[in-house]
């Protein structure tokens, strides 16, 4: 495993902080560093697992990383990322007030036990985040007057706005408090992650969070580029690239336990979005280990 260290990474050691554009195909090895990382995802689609746990990231995820925390992208098509990288000591006074956000408190403490967990932003979030990012690069490089400055404004945007976007998304405490396209879709999430295991549909998600099939696919194309049905069935295959790590786990159990019922369309899709077998992934895995 590589591990990635700070005096690489930060040209200058009293300003410990770098925002960096990159694009990712395929698999990016499994690595660590002795720094914090913020991920926000622009465009393209990958699996993504941290400390074990796999997810799959869409365009809008943002998430953070903490320092000596293990993760890899794998089976990445056009992942658009941009990572910001830095040490606490960057945010100078300002670091007090910011590590006691919703999302953030547990990100500092790294003495305290953390359930990694990417955010989705909404749409005008999105946005938001965009122009943050590219405010950054654009000072970076040109360096101009005050711009260690205005980096760490940036910085300390990009993380109020990860702080309010997981805030909201607390399924089970703060959806209900919600307005808007977002409540549904964060309810959308949670149904779907209770229930990937059983024959759901949009028709079924819908009628459970108590509006329209056609209105939550409208609103969850909006904010996450795919239909339910196709982010189902990528939640589904993320969920079986865990299991296939499994040895004592044959294939078609894999797809009984994610949901398919037909283990020969499971490998058909599976190759589909990933480019090989699910056994050749199985394969691809135990040689990297």
């Amino acid at each position: 495993m590589n591990l990635l260290q700070s005096k690489d990474y930060f040209n200058i050691s009293e300003f410990p902080l770098e925002i960096r554009e990159s694009v990712h195909n395929g698999h990016t090895a499994r690595h660590m560093h002795d720094f914090y990382e913020f991920v926000f995802l622009e465009s393209g689609f990958s699996l993504h697992t941290c400390e074990g746990k796999f997810t799959i990231l869409l365009p809008g995820d943002m998430f953070g990383i903490r320092p000596m925390e293990s993760h890899e992208y794998t089976r990445a098509k056009q992942a658009t990322l941009y990572n910001c990288l830095f040490d606490t000591s960057v945010l100078g006074e300002d670091y007090h007030q910011i590590k006691k956000l919703p999302g953030l408190k547990e990100i500092f403490n790294c003495n305290s036990y953390f359930e990694w967990r990417n955010v989705h932003l909404p749409l005008t979030q999105r946005i938001m985040a965009g122009r943050i990012i590219n405010t950054m690069l654009r000072h970076r490089n040109t360096r101009g007057a005050g711009w260690m400055l205005a980096m760490k404004s940036c910085l300390v945007e990009l993380l109020v706005i990860y702080s309010q976007c997981r805030d909201e998304m607390s399924y089970t405490t703060c959806a209900s408090n919600i307005e808007g396209q977002s409540s549904y879709i964060y309810k959308a999430l949670s149904y779907i992650e209770d229930n990937y295991k059983n024959q759901i549909n949009v028709y079924v998600i819908a009628e459970n969070i108590g509006i329209t099939a056609d209105y939550l696919t409208k609103c969850f194309k909006k904010y996450t580029g795919m239909t339910p049905i196709d982010y189902i069935k990528h939640y589904k295959l993320a969920k079986s690239v865990d299991l296939l790590r499994n040895e004592d786990i044959t294939i078609a159990q894999a797809a009984s336990e994610t949901g398919f019922d037909d283990h020969t369309y499971f490998s058909r899709l599976f190759k589909q979005v990933f480019g090989m077998s699910p056994s050749e992934y199985r394969k691809s895995t135990i040689s990297e280990s």
